[in-house]
């Protein structure tokens, strides 16, 4: 058999997100939308405002040759031996026979096409002469300067030895995709082969550790090759050693720290590389189950104490339910398995990776017998045997029973807890019963996909925080020692290379501070608390202490609480409520209060606020926030126990100040839900900058924030994204209503919203009685390549509402602005190792040098940085009829970061946009619980027998339920997502 061969078929490939995936959009040939595109705003000028400062950018300057690049589709299929034999292979290599082979079949995992794909590069060097120029994704694409020798009609097809099936046989299949010039100059909207040279740009930078060697390379190519785990994008350390880099988040998780590569222009067009360290969640390696059990069970409990398991201990069902919540689908091996022959007898132990199923509450090892082979008995049995086909026999054997401990003490392996329950484990279509203390997890990186539990996520930002002057040196680090770019042979194949220091700002600007009016607005009505208690955590007491100094912080902030209620809530209730259970318990109980309240009063000036006072769990928060924004309307605050019990053990020298106190922030939430206004800038005190209080006015402007969430790996929310619109409806853009959107999976665009924007326009007119003058967009979470089309879809939508519901009134100046904070841009003090505070200030402004040559953008840091390394927040002004000057655009979206409701102090984004984002938040709980409680139905996955456009149908049908189900109830006060 020839070692290559030409054939016309085509095998597509499609992504599996297992292990490096590739985290690009191909650049689209051509963009068709409903909607006319609209052309993106130049910048007008630069800010003139504020103080000069120098600062450092972790952007490192790049060099390479202009040329062109061929691009090739690479795909992969493999053959296997009929019968699926794993015997020795009769023809490895490039071209050896193999026999009858089954038919091909897409190979999936990127690790193996890595495999495959350098293999292929290696032993063809007629097509490859120089490995080192070639730069492949890990997926689907491989960019070379040299022309493959082949027919671009009908492509090309190789063949390699499958790396994982010694009789199979791979078949890689090449075709042209793309001629391009590697430049940057050129507008990233506008131009394809600047999109392509930043992907190929971000490929060659991480090719180095990428790489596959082959089996026999020398040593220094494999320890580069096992020195990173690859995933969404980011080069990660692989904390081998017990001192390497890594942050415990919960029980089995690891933070671990590396690098993510994204290619930047300069605003003189020069090309930089943005490197930025990054911490990613991974299961905790080599992790026996004993340990990981005892980590959740002393992570649960409170204060200093620990425990140990003694011989007889067990699981509680509660405790099952837990483990297999956070170990589901983890890989584990184990060097101890009980290996089986085709008769299901135990022969001997061998080595097997496994994934995890669940627990077995009712097997455990002191009661587990195995059918063990025994040559010594004198009689072969009679055996009713269920073979490994699955289909039961009867055989003559001589074997006999043995008890599970005892047979893994014979193996010199004696379980020291044989009362713990057994794993149920899977290898293939096989499942076993193994053991906890025998099973570890994996030794090699696996990512953790699923959602941290409450305590870890609040905890997450503390543990991974790093000052500024130990962000820089890390970096530097990371970048000199474990990258090395110095030592790149890929780099140096095609004449590229990169500055090893960090790119240093002349300019920079500082703006000044802003007055603020605090709780110029409270509700007039009599406020009657009611309180649950809806855990064990904390006692009755304790609960009644925290609800005294929360509801005399009320009152100093002008709430009208009845001096009745000072030292004991009017109604109070205690209710016993578990994990995962809907039986409406607490909805009739909300019921029986509502009920009883409103037959008890006499008059409409009292309101209820519900206090839940619990264990934080996601499910539970689902649930009671369903039930108060949406069924009921009314206004609650769940308080985690923990917050309870740190507040009434703090001795007086430790109560922090009474803008820093827990109590303070519930009160501020609490009014805000009310309807009320914590604060508003007061434009008539003279500022640090008099020219600020000349700014234009935005009585008249309506200010909307949007954002976009999409499902998680293992949320029951398939197929849908839940996207938040809010608008200000008063003079001092301190009052907000939200709307939910559900759309498609993963559609960033958030198509016909019209209707939702009418409803917001009428709010808007109730309340001010007369339209806005001008509205303004900021958009979050909108990617570079996408915010043009974005921009033009969501204006669109905008405008058609105000022509059908504004009666005629003239089209008022749109302003949008896209909002990016997930970058991994970061300033430093030109002088970081000597500062004490080495985080620019607040009011930073970054407009000139560092910024995009096409467009009007810009970073700013607005907010004190407490913890940690500022992150600016970078804004692009996509679309603005006003002609804004940048000093206005820049002191209009500084002001909107001093309004947020939940905090005294300026943020770090502008209050819409951070109200869109925790109504995204609100509305992916709401949506889990109504899901989980029957309320809702889950999406199923695409039936066999349905085409992708019913299944498209099904999916928007359910939609629109889920949609009509997430608005919040009409009898709300006030803004129920703070």
């Amino acid at each position: 058999m020839s070692g290559r061969s030409v054939t016309s078929e085509q095998v597509s490939l499609r992504g599996d997100v297992i292990e490096r995936t590739r985290t690009y959009r191909t650049p689209p040939s051509s963009t068709t939308l409903s909607c006319e595109i609209i052309e993106a705003v130049k910048r007008p000028d630069h800010g003139q405002k504020g103080v000069p400062i120098d600062l450092l950018i972790n952007w490192f300057r790049i060099r390479f040759n202009r040329r062109r690049m061929y691009i090739y589709e690479v795909s992969m299929s493999e053959e296997r031996p009929q019968g699926g034999g794993r015997g020795r292979g009769r023809g490895r290599g490039r071209g050896g026979a193999h026999g009858a082979l089954t038919p091909p079949a897409l190979i999936k995992h990127p690790g193996t096409i890595s495999k495959i794909f350098w293999n292929i590069v290696r032993d063809y060097r007629e097509f490859f002469p120089n490995l080192h120029v070639v730069v492949f994704d890990d997926f689907g694409f491989m960019f070379t300067p040299d022309r493959l020798n082949m027919n671009e009609s009908t492509g090309l097809t190789l063949h390699a030895s499958h790396p994982d099936n010694e009789n199979g046989r791979a078949n890689v299949k090449f075709r042209f995709h793309k001629l391009f010039d590697l430049d940057l100059t050129s507008d990233i909207n506008s131009n394809e082969g600047f999109q392509w040279t930043s992907i190929y740009l971000k490929n060659l930078l991480s090719q180095y550790t990428r790489y596959v060697p082959a089996a026999n390379a020398p040593d220094s190519e494999m320890e580069v090759f096992e020195r990173f785990a690859h995933c969404n994008g980011g080069m990660f350390f692989i904390p081998r050693k017990p001192n390497a880099p890594k942050v415990v988040v919960q029980p089995g998780v690891e933070s671990w720290l590396g690098l993510y590569a994204s290619v930047k222009r300069m605003e003189n067009f020069d090309p930089v590389i943005n490197l930025g360290l990054v911490n990613k969640l991974f299961v905790r390696m080599n992790l026996d189950m004993i340990t990981f059990f005892l980590t959740i069970l002393n992570d649960d409990m409170a204060g200093d104490s620990r425990r140990s398991l003694t011989l007889t201990d067990r699981l509680t069902p509660a405790g099952c339910t837990d483990f297999n919540r956070r170990l589901k689908d983890v890989k584990l091996k184990c060097e101890c398995v009980p290996g089986t022959d085709k008769d299901g007898l135990v022969t001997g132990r061998v080595d097997r990776h496994y994934r995890f199923i669940a627990l077995k509450e009712d097997a455990c090892a002191d009661n587990h017998f195995l059918r063990v082979e025994d040559v010594k008995e004198r009689e072969q049995v009679l055996t009713e045997i269920r073979g490994r086909d699955g289909r039961t026999r009867l055989v003559r054997r001589r074997w006999r029973n043995v008890r599970m401990d005892r047979w893994y003490a014979d193996q010199g392996v004696p379980l020291n807890h044989p009362k713990m329950p057994l794993c149920e484990v899977k290898t293939g279509k096989k499942v076993d019963l193994i053991p906890m203390e025998v099973l570890f997890t994996h030794d090699q990186p696996q990512k953790f996909i699923k959602m941290l539990d409450f305590h870890a996520r609040m905890r997450i930002t503390k543990l991974l925080a790093r000052k500024p002057e130990e962000h820089h040196r890390i970096t530097n680090k990371l970048i000199n020692d474990k990258l090395q770019p110095e030592q790149d042979p890929f780099m140096k194949a095609v004449d590229s290379d990169s500055e090893e220091s960090v790119t240093k700002l002349e300019v920079n600007k500082e703006t000044g501070d802003f007055f603020i009016k605090r709780a110029v607005e409270t509700t007039n009505k009599k406020i009657r608390f009611v309180v649950y208690k809806l855990t064990n955590g904390v006692s009755m007491s304790e609960v009644k202490e925290f609800y005294c100094e929360l509801v005399k912080k009320c009152v100093t902030r002008g709430f009208n609480v009845p001096e009745s209620d000072y030292t004991q809530p009017p109604i109070r209730k205690e209710l016993s409520i578990s994990r995962n259970t809907y039986d409406q318990t607490l909805q009739r109980s909300i019921d029986d209060v509502l009920t009883m309240f409103e037959k008890s009063r006499k008059t409409d000036d009292e309101v209820l606020v519900f206090l839940f006072f619990t264990r934080m769990m996601d499910d539970l928060y689902g649930e009671i926030k369903f039930l108060s924004d949406i069924e009921f309307g009314i206004v609650s605050q769940v308080i985690d126990e923990s917050t309870v019990k740190k507040a009434c053990t703090k001795t007086p020298d430790e109560i922090p100040s009474d803008s820093k106190s827990v109590h303070h922030h519930i009160c501020l939430k609490l009014n805000a839900k009310l309807g009320g206004i914590n604060q508003i800038l007061d434009l008539e005190e003279e500022s640090d900058e008099p020219e600020y209080g000349r700014m234009p006015s935005h009585e008249k402007t309506m200010f909307i924030g949007i954002d976009v969430i999409h499902p998680s790996p293992n949320s029951p929310i398939k197929d849908l994204s839940l996207a938040a619109i809010v608008a200000s409806m008063d003079a001092n853009t301190a009052k907000y209503e939200a709307r939910i959107k559900v759309q498609s999976k993963c559609n960033e665009m958030v198509h016909c919203f019209d209707s939702h924007f009418s409803h917001l326009l009428a709010r808007y007119n109730s309340e001010r009685g007369h339209l806005p003058s001008r509205v303004v967009i900021l958009r979050d979470g909108v990617s570079d390549s996408e915010m043009i089309k974005a921009a033009s879809v969501e204006l669109n939508s905008i405008k058609t509402a105000w022509d059908k519901c504004a009666n005629g009134v003239k089209l008022p100046p749109f302003t949008y602005v896209v909002v990016q904070k997930n970058h991994k841009t970061r300033f430093y003090r030109r002088d970081v190792s000597k500062q004490n505070d080495n985080n620019p200030p607040m009011g930073t402004i970054v407009d000139k040098d560092t910024v995009t040559p096409h467009m009007f953008d810009f970073y700013m840091i607005s907010h004190y940085t407490q913890l940690g390394t500022s992150r600016p927040i970078h804004y692009t002004v996509v679309y603005d009829d006003c002609e804004s000057k940048a000093d206005e655009i820049q002191e209009l979206i500084f002001r909107m970061c001093f309004l947020y409701a939940r905090c005294s102090k300026p943020v770090s984004l502008p209050s819409p946009v951070y109200y869109a984002h925790l109504a995204c938040e609100r509305a992916a709980f709401q949506h889990q619980y109504a899901i989980r409680s029957g309320r809702l139905e889950e999406i199923e996955d695409q039936r066999a027998n349905e085409t992708d456009q019913q299944y498209s149908n099904r999916v928007e049908r359910v939609a629109m339920e889920v949609e009509k189900e997430l608005q919040v109830s009409r009898r709300y006060p006030g803004m129920y997502f703070i």
